[in-house]
């Protein structure tokens, strides 16, 4: 790879940020529509598909905040999900921290699995109620 190789990875990056965007706006509809639907889950199954839902949904913000940081930093000979983003942990005080992309793209998409898996495991096997 060689310098002009880094439109290529900003373009990669582009990529990434739109399926990170469309995964946090389908998660988001999908919370909403499952809090609204609490008769289709049994208490437990419902609470666990909401957690899962919410962690994904953090996962991504935080997912979304580190690409403008990655863009920065990317270098020739580079994977986006293998460079360091460097930050400051408190908006303009505290100590620095780095994080990959990685890091937290892959809880952002384990957790949105888990919340579907449970959602549908539990729509599965609830019983009926009948008035």
């Amino acid at each position: 790879m060689n310098q002009a190789d880094i439109p290529q990875l900003i373009a990669s990056l582009g990529f990434f940020k739109d399926w990170t965007n469309y995964l946090l706006v389908t998660t988001v509809a999908a919370l909403g529509w499952v809090a609204t639907k609490p008769l289709i889950l049994d208490g437990r199954a419902l609470r666990w598909t909401i957690a899962f839902f919410c962690l994904s949904i953090v996962f991504a913000i935080l997912t979304l905040a580190l690409i403008p940081l990655v863009g920065e930093r990317l270098v020739a000979r580079s994977s986006i999900y293998d460079i360091k983003a460097i930050f400051t942990v408190f908006w303009l005080w505290g100590p620095e921290a780095e994080a990959k992309l990685k890091w937290v793209c892959w809880p952002q998409h384990v957790f949105f699995l888990a919340g579907i898996i449970v959602f549908s495991v539990g729509s599965m096997l609830r019983v009926p109620t009948t008035k």
